[in-house]
């Protein structure tokens, strides 16, 4: 799911807990439906929305079911703060495309296409919320049904952990041993990033499921609280030196949808290597240090950058001695050591699980 972070906050406003959701589940409840649309100044809208009651009064979901039993729409301001109108019409351009066929959800979509705003249609017959924002529309989803794909992904997030985890230990002794491989890399940016796809999609799951959700995002914070990090490391030890901009590289690899992932060949491409598929396996590149560097506490990003430009990679930095540290910039005999010791228990530690 390509998550749009503007239909995201949108869909919080919406959400189980808050006050303008109990009052759309009261007029489901009624089995009533409605058109609610969203403004900052009424004047700003005089040729659209006409007729009606002036209502202005701080809103609450007791009035909104109220309201909704006429069958004009209802005008609240964009924060959700006031009911502005009550019982309108509202006048929207015919021209505007729209594939919807219910006279709300039509007037719903154009409304919101027209202004760039937000709108909400409620169907009385199918009990379906419908979220109309610019040129996005969301169909809100049934509490049970989204709690059931929430747990389904966070245990499908906990078996791509378990996985990356490992992958990631080997990487840290091909890394020290000089011996990673294209592939390698390929392989693990695969496995990450359809990580980072799930717990995008859970994300928005966990938002439409509001209050319901509080536990299940503090399990997902814990699961992945590293992983963008990862990911952001990975990139910057294997990205091409051929590479100019790695803010744009990482931009498409982390557009990359969960089929293309699985053509190496792609992921190397927007790494910058411009190889045929047969020779990834082959190809030995080698990391520059930031994703090992970045794990030593008390050595800020600044200071990983000035090491890197130094010793160029990770054997470099890792054979380096401790005045040779030190006389890089930023770097006392406390950083220095700190890298060392560092590197050190890194290497102790992969000793020791190989025994």
């Amino acid at each position: 799911m390509r998550i749009n972070k503007e239909l995201l906050e949108k869909l919080q406003m919406v959400s189980p807990g808050t006050s303008l959701r109990k009052g759309i589940d009261d007029i489901l409840m009624a089995n009533n439906g409605a058109l609610i649309i969203f403004v900052d100044e009424l004047e700003n809208f005089e040729n659209m929305i006409q007729g009606g009651f002036d209502i202005n009064t701080p809103f609450t979901p007791e009035k909104l079911y109220e309201l909704a039993k006429m069958d004009g729409a209802i005008v609240l301001k964009n924060d959700v703060s006031k009911i502005l109108k009550a019982n309108t019409h509202i006048i929207t351009d015919p021209s505007i495309p729209t594939q919807e066929t219910g006279t709300r959800h039509r007037t719903a979509e154009r409304f919101a296409k027209q202004t760039n705003g937000t709108a909400i249609a409620i169907s009385r017959r199918r009990r379906v919320i419908t979220l109309y924002y610019k040129n996005m529309r969301y169909m809100i989803n049934d509490v049970n049904f989204v709690i059931t794909k929430v747990n389904q992904g966070l245990r499908a997030l906990e078996k791509y952990k378990e996985t990356l985890d490992k992958l990631f230990f080997e990487l840290d002794v091909l890394e020290l041993e000089d011996k990673v491989t294209l592939y390698d890399i390929c392989r693990i940016l695969e496995k990450a990033l359809k990580e980072y796809h799930i717990k995008a999609e859970l994300e928005w799951f966990i938002t439409e499921l509001g209050e319901e959700g509080k536990l299940a995002g503090i399990q997902l914070e814990e699961m992945t609280s590293d992983l963008e990090d990862l990911i952001h490391f990975l990139i910057m030890d294997y990205v091409s030196e051929d590479v100019e901009d790695v803010k744009e590289i990482k931009k498409k690899i982390l557009n990359m949808g969960d089929k293309e992932l699985t053509n190496y060949s792609q992921i190397a491409k927007n790494l910058g290597y411009d190889v045929a598929s047969n020779v990834i396996s082959d190809l030995v590149v080698h990391p520059r240090g930031f994703r090992v560097l970045n794990r030593i506490p008390r050595i800020p990003s600044s200071i990983v950058m000035n090491v890197v430009k130094t010793f160029k990679n990770l054997q470099g930095v890792s054979h380096a001695k401790l005045d040779e540290l030190k006389n890089v910039e930023g770097i006392g005999e406390k950083r220095a050591l700190a890298i060392i010791d560092g590197i050190g228990k890194i290497k102790r530690r992969l000793s020791h699980e190989e025994e």
